[in-house]
This record gives structure tokens, C-alpha cells and sequence, in this order.
């Protein structure tokens, strides 16, 4: 926060305000403003995957996350967005580490995001970072004289941590993407004009006090360190509907788990929130709804890594068709990647044979084809559908979207 000295009176002013945060049913849409003044300019589903990742710091289990893209697309900028609202010491930035490094560290990085610039090799190993995410602790046993005696000596590298990383690579080794969720940055045309237009606004930016502000209110929600949060039984039916073709959704069901209980820590301040005579908290209905929001989509476009050929053609032709979805053709492709016909011809067949695209038009005699993307599997069930079903929820459930801002009520239909 620089040099400013903080007073007693703006001490007190920003605890009022971080708890007017905290307790409004808006917490997310007041952090998606926050950031903007900060200098986020679309992405707002990833801003909040990445909120929620960060404060899973605060638990037993918290979530991993890369961050992909093309090299000057913002993957970092995105980051570091973020970082600002939190304080320093919620945050260990490391550019590089040898594997011995980890181990020395002890307490150093407990609830703590670590977070890695630019993934790879030149980062050091990762063997250590995977070890501390997946089992909590790094042990390390090694030879030294005490006294002049030959003696053992155990360094404990302790967690648990969050972890955020950028990467340029789109496919990584099967332990690191299985562990970790993958969010992309937004490379469209359109996001890309957005950007360039931000550059002449003059929109508010983000003050000093409320920079105060959000930094208390994550140290408000580090005290909340240690509070066990609970699932209901109805989380059952959440799993009998799950999309369960590929087994790494035996990691990623989880994780999404992790991110409701993280949700509900978050929401926990809000007046009438219920906890339990031991002060747990239980996840409600609208913490998994706001979740789904948020991570339903990440997780299906983790789920089609496999595709990925295909997967870039499809968001080619959504990039292209726009918010009117109007068909894409090959000439379409041919130009924006400044390829020749029979290579886009090529892309287009791949990516319809794979079944992430659709032709849009009938069978014509000049063998004219255009296509629009073809919607995916949902990876957990629709929050409203879900709701209909579960007639052991007879109160009408409100929350305020996550992104709109506007209420959301889901009531059964008499």
C-alpha cells in the first residue's frame, strides 16, 4: 500500500466496509467491479474461478489452477488483477526453485497461493509442487553431524496451498492436468477490440482505500482458517446426474466439490446464514448454483483437452459466427487464418467428424457448407432443473448471479 501511514479513523472506516462486503448477498459482483477498476476488461467467469481457487487456500483441500494462452494474451495480467485486491502475504510469487528449495521453506507457503509464472522447465522442478498440492506436506531426510556425530535431520515443507500457474502450453503432463483446473484467456476478435478501447477510456480506477478495503476482507475470511464445511445428503442426486465418460472426472468432481465448500465460506458472513452448534457451515442450494456458474463451464472445456484440434477449429467458427451465431463457411477460415481453401476444408471436416461442429445448412448442389458449434454436455446438472427434482427443498431458493447481478429465484412449479 505504499508509504501512506493508515489512521485510526480509516482503519475503522475500511473493517465496516469489508464487513458490508462480506455480508452482501452482491460479495461477487462487487469483486467483478472491483477488479474492473483494477483493469480487467471482459473475462469475468475466469476472474471469479480464480477468486474462488485463491480463498480454497483457507481450507484442508484447495484447488489448483493453470492459466492458458497464447503468448501476449494477458494470462499474467489476468493474475495479477486479482493479486491486488489480496495482501501480500496471502501470495508466494516464484519464478523459480530448485526441489530442495520446497523443502527448507517449512511453514512458509501454508494457505498461501503459490503462484508460478509461465510454467515450464525453466521454473525449475515440479515434482516438489505436485508432492505439496496433492499430499499437503513435503518431507525431506537428509545426512549431517551434530556434535561431531553423524545424525539425520527431517525438514518438513508444510500446507496446505492453492496454486495458480500461466502456461503457453495448451496440453500438459497427465498429473499436472488432472490436478489442476484449466481456465483459457478469451483470444477473440472481440475481446481483443475491448482491450484496445480500455486503453482511451477514463473509467474510475481502483482507490487506495477500497484497495485497503479488499485487502482486509481477505484477511477478515483468513480467520475463517479451520472451519470445517459440511456437503448435504441431497449432494447425491448431483452425482447420479454427473457426466462420468472420462475418468478424469474422478479428480475433477472433487475439485468441484472443494470449490462449493469454498463458495459457501465466502457467502458464510451473509445475515441468516445458518451454522451449526460446533460452527460448521453446510453448503445450501445456491452455493452449488453460483458454483455451477462459474466452474460448469470450465470443467467441459477441461473435458474436451482431447480434442484439441478440433476444439480450436470450434472456437475459430464461435469467434467468427459472433453473438448472432451466423454460419462459417470455409472462405471464412481461409481468411481469418490467412490459409488456403482446402486447408480450412480440411479443419472444418476434422472438426464435424469429431462432432464439435455442425453443418447449419441443408445439402446444396454447389456443396456450399457452413457450420455453427455443436453445445456440450453439461458437466454437472442444470442448477434450476435440479431444483425441480429435489422435492425435499420446499423453500424458493434466491441469489444474486454471480456475473448479471441480477436475482435469480428458483420456486417448484405448482
Amino acid at each position: 500500500m505504499g508509504k501512506h501511514k493508515v489512521t485510526q479513523e480509516e482503519r475503522k472506516r475500511a473493517e465496516k466496509e469489508e464487513r458490508e462486503l462480506l455480508e452482501s448477498a452482491r460479495f461477487l459482483n462487487e469483486f467483478l467491479l472491483a477488479m474492473k477498476k483494477a483493469g480487467l476488461v471482459g473475462e469475468e467467469l475466469n476472474a471469479l474461478a480464480l477468486l474462488v481457487v485463491a480463498e480454497s487456500r483457507l481450507l484442508p483441500r484447495p484447488l489448483n489452477l493453470f492459466v492458458k494462452g497464447h503468448s501476449s494474451a494477458g494470462k499474467n495480467w489476468l493474475v495479477t488483477r486479482l493479486f491486488r485486491l489480496m495482501p501480500k502475504s496471502a501470495v508466494a510469487e516464484i519464478s523459480s526453485a530448485s526441489d530442495k528449495a520446497w523443502n527448507y521453506s517449512q511453514s512458509d507457503f501454508r494457505h498461501r497461493v503459490v503462484y508460478l509464472q509461465e510454467r515450464n522447465e525453466g521454473a525449475g522442478t515440479i515434482d516438489p509442487i505436485r508432492t505439496l498440492i496433492s499430499e499437503g506436506k513435503l518431507i525431506r531426510i537428509v545426512p549431517g553431524y551434530e556434535n561431531g556425530k553423524l545424525v539425520t535431520k527431517k525438514y518438513v515443507a508444510r500446507g496446505p496451498v492453492a496454486a495458480i500457474s500461466t502456461t503457453t502450453k495448451n496440453h500438459l503432463q497427465i498429473d499436472d492436468e488432472t490436478r489442476h483446473i484449466s481456465i483459457w484467456v478469451d483470444e477473440s476478435s472481440d475481446q481483443t477490440r475491448k482491450i484496445v478501447k480500455s486503453y482511451a477510456n477514463k473509467n474510475a480506477r481502483l482507490s487506495r482505500k477500497e484497495r485497503r478495503t479488499w485487502h482486509m476482507v481477505h484477511r477478515l475470511l483468513k480467520k475463517q482458517v479451520g472451519t470445517k464445511v459440511t456437503v448435504p445428503k441431497w449432494f447425491e442426486e448431483i452425482a447420479d446426474r454427473l457426466f462420468v465418460d472420462d475418468l478424469r472426472v474422478r479428480r475433477y468432481y472433487p475439485a468441484f466439490v472443494e470449490a462449493c465448500r469454498t463458495v459457501c465460506l465466502l457467502r458464510s458472513f451473509q445475515p441468516n446464514r445458518k451454522r451449526s452448534n460446533h460452527g460448521r457451515l453446510e453448503v445450501d442450494f445456491a452455493d452449488f448454483a453460483i458454483t455451477a456458474l462459474i466452474f460448469d463451464p470450465v470443467f467441459v472445456e477441461s473435458l474436451h483437452l482431447d480434442k484439441a484440434a478440433g476444439e480450436a477449429t470450434r472456437r475459430l467458427v464461435d469467434d467468427i459466427s459472433g453473438r448472432k451465431r451466423r454460419p462459417v463457411e470455409a472462405k471464412d477460415i481461409a481468411h481469418k487464418l490467412g490459409i488456403s481453401m482446402d486447408k480450412a476444408y480440411a479443419k472444418l471436416r476434422y472438426a464435424a467428424h469429431i462432432g464439435v461442429i455442425r453443418q447449419a445448412n441443408k445439402p446444396q448442389t454447389n456443396n456450399r457448407k457452413a457450420y455453427l458449434s455443436t453445445p456440450r454436455p453439461r458437466f454437472v446438472p442444470d442448477p434450476e432443473e435440479l431444483f425441480q427434482e429435489l422435492k425435499d427443498l420446499k423453500e424458493p431458493i434466491r441469489f444474486v448471479h454471480p456475473i448479471t447481478g441480477e436475482w435469480v429465484t428458483y420456486q417448484h412449479e405448482k
